[in-house]
Order: C-alpha cells, then structure tokens, then sequence
C-alpha cells in the first residue's frame, strides 16, 4: 500500500481524540477547583463555631465562678433573673425564656472580658435563680441555678450558646 493513500484517509481523527480528552481533563480539573473551594469555607465555618463554642465555655465558667463566690440577688440590668420572669417580679411568668426574651448586647446580660481575640463581639452570659430541692418549702437545701452563656464567632452569623446547672 501506499503511504500516500493512508494519511489522506486518516486526516484530522487524532484532533478530534485530542480535543475530546481536552475536555475531559478541563472538567475534572474545574471540578475539583470548585470541591477545593467548599472545604475551604467548610473548614473556615468550623472553625468559626470552634471559637464561638470556646468564648461560650469561658463565659459559662465565669458566670458559675461569679456564683461561687457571690450572693444571688435578682438584678435584671446586672444578668440575673427568676425562670421565666426577666423583670424579677416573683409571680408573673412569661411565656418565653429569659435567654429568649432579653436583648444580649445589653445590660441584661453580663458581657465575659477575658483573654479572647477574634470574636466579633464579647461572650456574655446569665444566671437564673431556679430554687431549691427537693421543693421550695424545703429551704435551705440544695440550691439549683441556670447559668446560660452566648458567645458569636468572628462572623456575626456564628453563634453557640451553652447552659449549665450549678448547685450550691
């Protein structure tokens, strides 16, 4: 056979093969470009709540060290209140938690200013007086108290808020 003969019939097959796998290596390459992407926010929102969930902890600590070493009084505008009755008047009870009733960058709460960096603002926390067991007429017994603490990560849309009851 001629040489000639085969190269005029064969023209122009191994461009299109070329071009075909061209393809294929662009869209993996752009896929794994864009899965690269979403581990990246992924690890960033993590670590973003690992922060907000370590202030919530110091707040947390604080408040159940600020139990241990002080009276309890209900002070609405110093972050301690009765459950459900964020005004402390001993008998109306509201329909909704404290923590979800009160405004957190106020005085209603107690703002943690420990030793933390690059939270958009500080943790803060409150207690709750919630009585004695086995039953309020048994007092003084056991004293049980709610200590929740709020914390927001560096990005205003991170927020942990963690709870704990304290006995004295």
């Amino acid at each position: 056979m001629d040489k000639r003969h085969i190269s005029k019939t064969q023209s122009g097959v191994v461009l299109i093969v070329a071009l075909v796998m061209l393809l294929l290596l662009t869209v993996i390459g752009v896929a794994g470009s864009n899965v690269t992407g979403l581990e990246e926010k992924m690890a960033g929102n993590m670590r973003d709540r690992n922060l907000a969930f370590q202030a919530a902890e110091s707040a947390l600590n604080a408040g159940e060290s600020w139990l241990a070493s002080n009276t309890f009084t209900c002070t609405p505008t110093s972050g301690r209140f009765n459950p459900r009755d964020k005004d402390c008047n001993s008998g109306t009870a509201e329909t909704s938690e404290v923590w979800d009733s009160i405004t957190w960058a106020s005085t209603d709460s107690v703002a943690y200013t420990g030793v933390l960096s690059n939270l958009s603002a500080n943790p803060r926390y409150i207690i709750e007086d919630l009585g004695c067991l086995p039953a309020p007429a048994a007092c003084p017994g056991v004293h049980n108290y709610r200590v929740t603490a709020r914390a927001i990560g560096g990005s205003a849309e991170t927020i942990v808020m963690l709870q704990s009851i304290y006995q004295i």
